[in-house]
């Protein structure tokens, strides 16, 4: 392989690099995302359904049971606003500095392929040097 082509792929290859990390960035937000609405929506299904039951059987169904169902719902409001809330405070904590160790490796490894490109530039460029020195010798014998 050429070193002009060797340079155009490692170019290339930069270039995938970061778009599949943009990608990934959505991606991973998106799925993530999807997975928790769909939970949160099965537990609201799930209310819905004993709601129903209650409501198709309320002539049997005794106010006692009625104020459970009530009570049941209100909990299971307070349970996953404090989940939020906790998780949110939590996560954030841990994510932060989860992110920020990931950062500072994702730097370190763009600050060696920036110092390996440089180095395949050099390399790249002497033994272009040396091939035009080597040309001129044969020349001149």
């Amino acid at each position: 392989m050429a070193l002009s082509d060797a340079l155009t792929t490692m170019s290339v290859q930069a270039k995938d690099a970061e778009d599949q990390f943009k990608a990934a960035q959505s991606e991973q937000r998106a799925k993530l995302e999807l997975a928790i609405s769909k939970a949160r929506e099965s537990a609201e299904q799930r209310s819905r359904h004993m709601r129903s039951q209650a409501d198709q059987t309320k002539v049997e169904v005794s106010a006692w049971w009625r104020d459970l169902q009530h009570q049941w719902d209100e909990q299971a409001q307070q349970v996953r606003s404090h989940l939020e809330a906790k998780r949110e405070e939590h996560d954030a904590k841990r994510a932060a500095i989860q992110a920020d160790v990931a950062e500072a490796d994702a730097e370190t490894a763009i600050s060696i392929a920036i110092a390996a490109i440089e180095e395949a530039e050099y390399a790249a460029l002497d033994a272009l040097l040396l091939r035009d020195k080597a040309n001129e010798l044969a020349v001149a014998q």
